[in-house]
């Protein structure tokens, strides 16, 4: 196999290729600069660079081969992992290679900037008098249910707590809605959210997810966003918290 797994002790090393991906960049970020989980392999001949975080997204830089992408089909993409492997990338080249592929499905994401003018909603407003917001902690952290949560992209609640942030919205001991660090890096951060269906068209991921906002462009980084295109819900809940839509990327999966 030409690519090597990287050694953690050489994550450092990686921090410009991880800068050189155009897609999501905050993910591979994460991984170089060790705020969180993931695998870096390299092809030395070509000086490709496969970044592959904690919660299964992927992505690489450089310009890999067309059999480096065979490789990584072959040995990654078809194969069962025990982590999901999915491919985030806005290169043409790299998406037709796998569009020739019949067992590959390629969807897009939405890649969003923040833009505090834009927001229409506020941080500070009452959700309603039996909601509360509060910061995830070791208190409450246990209670988050869903799917996009902590866990989504976190090994553990302490890696969490650690490096990460986020907000609820609590109704007596049920969490009602999370706002997240999805991803994290030394200047950007992902934001994820997920509310209960029980507690869902109340502004509530608007709401917190602002609340984030706020607090990361106070510790001087900037918010990013992005969701599926077939995800419209968290397309209108980011664009009321104030972010724009700037670019679209591929999303390459084997069925």
């Amino acid at each position: 196999m030409s690519l090597r797994q990287v050694d953690k002790s050489e994550y450092s090393r990686f921090v410009d290729s991880a800068k050189r991906c155009t897609a999501n960049r905050v993910y591979p970020m994460s991984i170089a600069e060790g705020y969180q989980k993931g695998d870096i392999y390299i092809d030395e001949k070509e000086g490709a660079v496969m970044f592959w975080h904690y919660c299964g997204f992927v992505y690489f830089s450089g310009s890999p081969s067309a059999d480096l992408l065979e490789e990584v089909y072959q040995e990654f993409l078809k194969k069962k992992q025990e982590r999901r492997f999915i491919i985030i990338t806005d290169d043409e080249e790299i998406k037709d290679f796998f569009s020739s592929k019949s067992d590959v499905i390629i969807d897009k994401r939405f890649e969003y900037v923040y833009d505090v003018q834009n927001s229409r909603a506020d941080s500070t407003a009452e959700t309603t008098s039996e909601l509360s917001i509060e910061r995830i902690s070791g208190n409450n952290i246990e209670r988050i249910h869903g799917r996009i949560i902590p866990s989504f992209s976190w090994e553990s609640n302490e890696a969490f707590l650690d490096k990460g942030l986020g907000y609820v919205a609590v109704d007596g001991d049920r969490v009602a809605a999370v706002a997240f660090s999805s991803a994290v890096s030394s200047g950007e951060i992902d934001i994820g959210v997920e509310t209960d269906p029980d507690y869902q068209r109340r502004g509530l991921s608007a709401k917190l997810s602002l609340k984030m906002c706020e607090e990361i462009i106070a510790m001087g980084k900037k918010p990013v966003w992005v969701h599926a295109v077939a995800n419209v819900a968290s397309g209108k809940t980011a664009e009321r918290a104030g972010f724009l839509k700037t670019k679209d990327n591929y999303v390459i999966r084997c069925s």
